[in-house]
């Protein structure tokens, strides 16, 4: 009996047959396309996860970076009651300066930039024998 006909095969299955009787080159074949298809398809799937990632880092850096700068400027410089005048002396900076006169619930930029603006400081430049003016809040 034949084993095919003219047109189709008496078998169910698709066999492609590169040589009489072997069909192993195209089911390998087969295979090798299902995993590579499958590859690609988790590499897909990594790709977007990563991207998700670093849109949601750069967003969490923004935000924290908003934050830092609100919290550096939350103090209100205008709010100055009369000020103080002091000699700064060998050795002073604007910081230590700061620490010694601001107020316990202030922070210390906040009250450099104070200093500045009463002064009419454009930098943290000062030397001994300066005469400073000093908020007082």
């Amino acid at each position: 009996m034949l084993k095919y006909s003219t047109y189709n095969s008496i078998y169910n299955e698709d066999v492609k047959v590169s040589a009489p009787g072997n069909p192993l080159p195209h089911i390998l074949m087969r295979k090798f396309k299902d995993k590579t298809l499958h590859l690609l398809s988790a590499l897909t799937t990594l790709f977007r996860q990563i991207s998700f990632i670093k849109i949601t880092l750069v967003l969490l850096l923004m935000i924290s970076g908003f934050t830092i700068v609100g919290n550096v400027f939350a103090g209100s410089v205008s709010l100055m009651k009369p000020e103080k005048r002091i000699v700064v002396e060998h050795g002073d900076t604007l910081w230590s300066i700061a620490l010694k006169n601001k107020p316990d619930d202030m922070k210390t930029a906040v009250y450099i930039e104070g200093i500045k603006k009463a002064n009419g400081l454009k930098d943290s430049g000062i030397k001994s024998g300066d005469i400073l003016s000093v908020p007082v809040y």
